[in-house]
């Protein structure tokens, strides 16, 4: 099997009435992602976000009660069996890291980010978001020691509520478990699949390829890679991590994550440059297989129009088909612009 970024173009014709109803063709490739094989849509659309007032969204939420809080974490937040955590939950600086109490898999945990309860998205820098990263790796390490049938480990972040978030104050969620997720399960199969037909690493021809091409590449810092997907999984195109000699999360060093949160920080400056006003990040990491490396995604969530709909609708929620206005090409140069390396 060699590696490919294989796409369709295809072509759609109609009689446009914004145009006199003179005939058009409308443009767009289907593309398949070239580990997991998925497809996905991909248009070139003159989409525009608008600025996002939060003012309401933060009233409504100041109103409400909110567990993440000082003052609250003690009294309203569960703890860890102390043959999980012994001291009951992990805190590191300004984050706090608790049970999950709608946990997503046999050791689920949420770390509260920092003490204030919102962070706009142009505070977010690799200083703010290291205690909540560094606490998410220790719980990690102390899991994968006390457990050794654990081997599946992600961390991820829903940032504001067009991403799913149904708490503003800033938090991530830790899963470890022992069955993969979708993703996780088709990011190793065809890691293996590809390493059996070829004998080579998939990861490493995959960012050879990219660096080779350059239509996507963003460049590195330390030890990471960083590319714009190939495949985006959303409304516009979303940002791809990978630790090239990492397998597993909780082994990475200091200076590689805080590698992994510069990169992010500057995904971040270009998404409140481009008006994005949400997103969900995970990173994906297994316990021990040569063929696996840690990898991340970070993609741009918002609600497209006044009305307020969602972008994700049947296509993407019961045809598992990604959809995508805007070519990962085109907007490459502009996260470059808003990238240190």
């Amino acid at each position: 099997m060699t590696l490919l970024f294989r796409k369709i173009d295809t072509k759609t014709r109609l009689l446009n009435p914004f145009r006199g109803f003179s005939l058009e063709e409308i443009h767009s490739e289907i593309r398949f992602d070239p580990l997991t094989n998925e497809s996905g849509r991909i248009f070139d659309i003159p989409f525009k976000c608008a600025p996002t007032d939060w003012t309401k969204t933060l009233e409504r939420s100041d109103a409400l009660f909110c567990p993440f809080c000082e003052g609250s974490i003690e009294k309203s937040t569960p703890l860890f069996p102390e043959d999980v955590i012994s001291e009951g939950s992990i805190r590191v600086g300004e984050a706090t890291l608790i049970p999950n109490l709608l946990p997503f898999d046999k050791y689920a945990a949420v770390c509260i980010m920092t003490r204030r309860h919102y962070i706009p998205l142009p505070e977010w820098n690799p200083e703010t978001m290291e205690d909540a990263f560094v606490a998410s790796q220790r719980f990690l390490r102390e899991i994968t020691e006390k457990d050794p049938q654990v081997d599946y480990f992600s961390v991820n972040w829903n940032y504001m509520p067009p991403s799913g978030s149904s708490i503003v104050h800033p938090h991530l969620q830790i899963n470890c478990g022992e069955v993969p997720t979708n993703e996780h399960r088709l990011q190793l199969q065809g890691a293996r699949q590809y390493q059996k037909e070829t004998g080579l690493s998939f990861w490493s021809d995959f960012m050879d390829t990219e660096r080779e091409k350059n239509e996507r590449y963003i460049g590195e810092i330390g030890a990471t890679f960083w590319t714009m997907g190939y495949v985006p999984r959303g409304f516009l195109p979303d940002v791809q991590c990978i630790f090239p000699d990492a397998v597993s999360l909780a082994r990475i060093n200091e200076e590689d994550l805080y590698s992994f949160l510069k990169g992010l920080s500057g995904v971040l400056s270009y998404f409140r440059e481009q008006n994005i006003p949400s997103f969900n990040m995970s990173i994906f990491s297994v316990r021990d297989d040569r063929n696996f490396r840690v990898n991340a995604r970070i993609c741009p969530r918002l609600l497209p129009r006044p009305i307020g709909n969602s972008d994700m609708a049947y296509l993407q929620m019961l045809h598992r088909e990604s959809f995508c206005v805007r070519p990962p090409e085109s907007e490459c140069p502009r996260v470059r612009d808003h990238w240190t390396g």
